[in-house]
């Protein structure tokens, strides 16, 4: 299974990845996100996805380089 670091540059080769994203972290919490992320074959630690959430407004309305 991938991680962190595979779903940040597999986002920046494919932004429809990091537009589902900035779909799915809204209304979410971290176990949804967590779900969503392992169901696209990413292991992403529970803290690290605790981090996107508490984010989400900056990850939503940000362009953050990779991920936008």
């Amino acid at each position: 299974m991938k991680n962190f670091i595979d779903f940040v540059v597999d986002s920046a080769k494919e932004s429809t990845l990091a537009e589902e994203l900035k779909t799915h972290i809204e209304g979410s919490d971290h176990k949804t996100i967590s779900s969503w992320l392992s169901s696209k074959g990413y292991d992403v630690h529970e803290d690290d996805v605790k981090k996107m959430v508490d984010n989400k407004e900056e990850i939503k309305n940000s362009n953050l380089g990779l991920l936008y």
